[in-house]
């Protein structure tokens, strides 16, 4: 057996889009004075265990907050004109990891629909549930098969 192997060829890369702030701060213990960057790491954390629910993520990258114009078609309805996003991007070591009938990114919205977040970090958004939401209305994190380079936005 050799002792070194080819990383599998066929990686699936996806990026996430969030409200929700999940600055990765490498905060890991609660303090008083550093309450903020430990939930902003909880929520990243978070993110991290929901992309690992089904494969282990690999490469990650970011994320990085930008603020851009959002509308209705980018995220719910509720959420709408200039807004901070968190995006990251990620690959799965096999495709189809996430695939239901015809949307190849299904399993991986159902598994981070309505999970726990906290909010009132230096998201710009303001959310009715404290949750991640992947459809309708209240949609506040979505995910796209593709590479985005973080560092050209």
């Amino acid at each position: 057996m050799p002792f070194f192997t080819a990383i599998n060829t066929s990686m699936e890369y996806v990026t996430g889009f969030t409200l929700v702030d999940i600055t990765r701060t490498g905060v890991t213990h609660n303090r008083p004075e550093n309450e903020r960057q430990r939930n902003q790491q909880r929520n990243w954390e978070t993110v991290i265990q929901c992309m690992g629910l089904r494969t282990q993520p690999l490469d990650i990258q970011g994320p990085k907050c930008i603020e851009m114009y959002i509308d209705e078609d980018t995220f719910g309805e509720m959420y709408q004109g200039r807004q901070r996003v968190w995006a990251w991007t990620f690959y799965a070591d096999r495709t189809g990891t996430w695939a239901s009938d015809t949307d190849e990114l299904a399993l991986l919205h159902r598994d981070f629909n309505e999970v726990p977040i906290i909010q009132g970090l230096d998201e710009t958004a303001r959310f009715i549930l404290p949750i991640f939401y992947t459809k309708g209305a209240i949609k506040n994190v979505f995910f796209k098969l593709g590479r985005l380079n973080l560092n050209s936005i």
